[in-house]
Order: structure tokens, then sequence, then C-alpha cells
């Protein structure tokens, strides 16, 4: 996680600096840079000090939970199918064996495969018009997964695990706008640290 960060918001700021935080305000500039930054400054959202204090608190017991199935639901999914099936019911993994019986290759790979298509539909977004973007990556999410689950290239409770909890529900589900990009590359970066 980064150690500073930009923000726009005059009450988020004023926050900060209320908080002890060094905040930078460049003159002509929107933004100011702020530090140090530590994680629950990045799943506050300054609503919060507007609601409910029991709904707020839901609401950031949402984020967290979310932000832990963001980071834990693929690994989980890999390793349940590859080493422990046997942790479901009968029933239940009798149903993800018989969807993957024709994926031609381990689910690792069929994670990393989705997980490319996912941040490649959300840089796409990212660069569309606002209003464009997040109902072209709900489409071309649809339309890919859809594609590839009867190409059989991933199998259907793959779709499920990578499209449903990581993409629009738990990567965004944070209050700032840049920490899905930084909960992204961390995610990355302990994929590169724990494969080699």
């Amino acid at each position: 996680m980064p150690s500073h960060a930009c923000d726009r918001e005059a009450d988020r700021i004023t926050m900060l600096l209320k908080r002890g935080k060094i905040v930078i305000v460049i003159d002509g500039s929107r933004f100011a840079s702020y530090c140090p930054s530590v994680f629950s400054d990045f799943m506050h959202a300054m609503d919060d000090e507007y609601e409910m204090f029991w709904m707020s608190r839901a609401l950031l017991l949402l984020r967290y939970l979310s932000l832990f199935l963001t980071l834990t639901l693929p690994a989980a999914y890999i390793s349940i199918v590859s080493y422990n099936p046997e942790i479901f019911r009968v029933q239940l993994t009798l149903s993800i064996a018989g969807s993957r019986l024709v994926v031609p290759y381990p689910s690792f790979i069929e994670v990393f495969i989705m997980l490319f298509m996912i941040e490649a539909l959300t840089e796409a977004s990212l660069r569309l018009p606002r209003y464009i973007g997040s109902t072209a990556a709900t489409v071309g999410g649809l339309i890919l997964g859809q594609a590839v689950q009867q190409a059989g290239l991933v199998s259907s409770i793959m779709i499920i695990v990578t499209s449903s909890l990581r993409f629009p529900i738990s990567s965004f589900r944070t209050p700032r706008s840049a920490t899905p990009f930084d909960l992204r590359n961390t995610s990355s970066s302990q994929r590169r640290f724990f494969s080699e």
C-alpha cells in the first residue's frame, strides 16, 4: 500500500490535518497530497462521518469483508479445487468437477485467464466516458464470460468466483477511487512473490 495519497475532498483534507497528517497543497491544483497514509485511510469514506454510527460501522465492516473476499477467494478456489475437494459436500464437489471436465489445464491457469480478462475490462472501462464505461465493462464481462465458458477455457464456477466477487462488488467497494488500483498492485505483487 502506498505511504502517501492524493485527495480532492476538502472535508477529508481537513479531517486529516486534525489527525496530525502532513498535507501538501499546490496552488492551481485541485488535489492535495497527504502522508503518512495508513490502511484505514483507504477504507474510510467521508460519508461515514455524516451517517449514523451503526450504519457507518456496518458499511465499514462490509468494506473489510469484501476486501477479504477479493484477496482470498481466487486462492481459496485454487486450493479447494486442486488439493482439498473433500471440504465440500459430495454433491457440490461433483458439480464443480463436472464443470471442470472440459477445462484442459490446472485451476491456477484458469484463475489467471479470468483475472487477466477482468483487468483488461477494468482498464478499458476506465478509458471510456463515465456513463458508458461501467455498462461496457458489465456487458463485455457477460459476453466474454459466456464465450470463454462455452469454449471450455474456464469452468462456470470460476466465472462466478472471479466475476461476481472480484470485479464489480469487492474491489470497487472501497471508498477512494485509487484504492482498487493499489489493491490490484498489491495482489499482483503477492501473486508474483508466492509463485517464485
